[in-house]
């Protein structure tokens, strides 16, 4: 369960106005875990001049890049393997509907 006080916030910038784009992190057990909230437009700023902005701010923008790319990845695993059992769901399911002749 995932429990936010108050709105999201950047993770760059701490505003809570505009469009937020948000990237997660899944547990150990699949899980999804805390969500990191940043504007489109911060991220932009920080890949394009990293010298201006400290360690923290770049090392941010780069767990955000890690983090899409693991979730990519996840889902590329997941949701084949979800298809096949929400197929194997339905045709059980049609089966037993079915009369019995």
């Amino acid at each position: 369960m995932l429990l936010i006080i108050g709105k999201p916030k950047c993770i760059f910038c701490d505003e809570n106005e505009g469009l937020l784009h948000a990237v997660h992190d899944y547990g150990i057990y699949g899980t999804v875990g805390k969500r990191i909230f940043y504007h489109d437009e911060c991220l932009q700023m920080i890949e394009l001049e990293p010298e201006k902005f400290g360690h923290n701010m770049v090392d941010r923008a780069l767990f955000i890049h890690e983090l899409k790319e693991r979730n990519l990845k996840f889902n590329i695993v997941i949701i084949p393997k979800h298809k096949k059992r929400v197929e194997k769901l339905n045709e059980k399911h049609f089966e037993r509907i079915m009369p019995k002749v």
